[in-house]
């Protein structure tokens, strides 16, 4: 019975869209407050830094800056940036360079060590965090406040969607100010954002209930792959890490090239599941299909997370979500089908989200590998 398999990380992914939506309104006037108009034209390059799920944040909207902005964008994990990428490319000259960083808490060491050592080689720093008394607000020069209202715990679903969404509000700003495009189409971005919100909203009872029967199908499964491209890759790598909170299974992402040259040689077949995510206009639509006909060839299980069936799978292999209205911004609601695969397979499986924080795992249960780091800035 579907009653008894409701959970957590399905009540959070329910909230996404009205939540989406209530958060765009309140974001929105913050980034018109954030840069001058001159900083905002110094900028020759954006660094996206973050932990966790605010590192797949980072990967899924660095899209967004290169084509709203206008401008170089990658990401950086917060360890690279804080430990071990040299000063000089920080302070490298022809423009200045944007170190935006988000964590809710703001409180993760690492993320603080990144930002601090960003500014100190004369980065222009952003953190977005919804603690402005915290680590991070304290050594960021500038900060875009979040006040994401309280919800049960989810494992991260609607947190990371405000990470990414503020990333995208920045992206539409200094596109708007650059002059990429006039005020009335960056609202007009804006506007979009949100009748997708309400069509992915209208679909959730179809999607829940295909992703209730596929983890029924799917949970004695020992793995769980996922894979994608380019702004997919977040959903990737945000499906596998949802897995190992809420299941304890081994769960692996790959972009599709990692998947030809490495995920194909994976022995047990028969025990792992792969979940692919793509959208009808990828360019990387042509890649996807030759991975999942080797996939098939190989007589291994898998669905494929897309806006269409461009690619004439069979209804079962298939979950469908309305379509962005951008390329750039797919990766706002492509998530949500992991995020329901993880919380019924943790319901099914009998298991406790990050093992209930006990015995072996009582760690997991602190904050303490996150905050109480040694703390060094070079």
């Amino acid at each position: 019975m579907k009653e008894n398999l409701d959970n957590p990380m399905r009540r959070n992914v329910m909230d996404v869209p009205g939540l989406c939506v209530a958060q765009c309104a309140a974001i929105e006037p913050a980034t018109r407050l954030l840069l001058s108009t001159p900083e905002i034209f110094a900028v020759s390059r954006v660094l996206l830094t973050g932990c966790g799920d605010s590192y797949a944040a980072g990967k899924a909207m660095q899209y967004a800056f290169q084509t709203l902005a206008g401008i170089p964008a990658e990401t950086v994990a917060a360890i690279d940036l804080a430990r071990h990428m040299e000063g000089e490319t920080l302070s490298r000259r022809g423009g200045a360079t944007l170190v935006i960083a988000v964590s809710n808490s703001g409180g993760v060491a690492r993320v603080g060590e990144a930002m601090e050592r960003a500014g100190k080689y004369g980065c222009l720093t952003l953190g977005i965090t919804g603690k402005p008394d915290s680590l991070l607000a304290r050594v960021s020069q500038k900060t875009l406040p979040l006040n994401i209202p309280p919800f049960e715990s989810g494992n991260g679903i609607r947190s990371y969607l405000v990470a990414m969404l503020s990333l995208a509000l920045v992206a539409i700003r200094l596109g708007e100010v650059r002059g990429r495009y006039t005020m009335s189409a960056a609202a007009g971005f804006r506007g979009e954002i949100c009748s997708w919100a309400k069509e992915v909203e209208k679909q959730l009872g179809q999607l829940d209930e295909q992703m209730m029967a596929i983890a029924r199908r799917q949970k004695d499964k020992a793995m769980y792959n996922f894979v994608g491209a380019g702004p997919d890759f977040a959903a990737a790598w945000f499906g596998h890490a949802k897995i190992v909170e809420a299941t304890g299974d081994f769960a692996h992402c790959a972009d599709l090239e990692g998947w030809a040259h490495l995920d194909c040689f994976f022995r047990r077949l028969d025990d792992m599941f792969t979940v692919i995510t793509v959208g009808e206009q990828s360019p990387s639509l042509g890649r996807t299909r030759e991975v999942i006909d080797a996939i098939r060839g190989m007589e291994a299980p898998l669905c494929v997370v897309s806006d269409g069936n461009a690619l004439g799978l069979p209804a079962s292999d298939l979950v469908t979500l309305p379509r962005a209205p951008h390329e750039w911004l797919r990766p706002l609601f492509n998530y949500l089908p992991a995020s329901l695969l993880a919380g019924y397979l943790c319901e099914l499986k009998g298991e406790a989200y990050g093992r209930g924080a006990t015995g072996r795992w009582a760690i997991c249960g602190t904050t303490d590998l996150l905050t109480n780091s040694q703390y060094q800035v070079d």
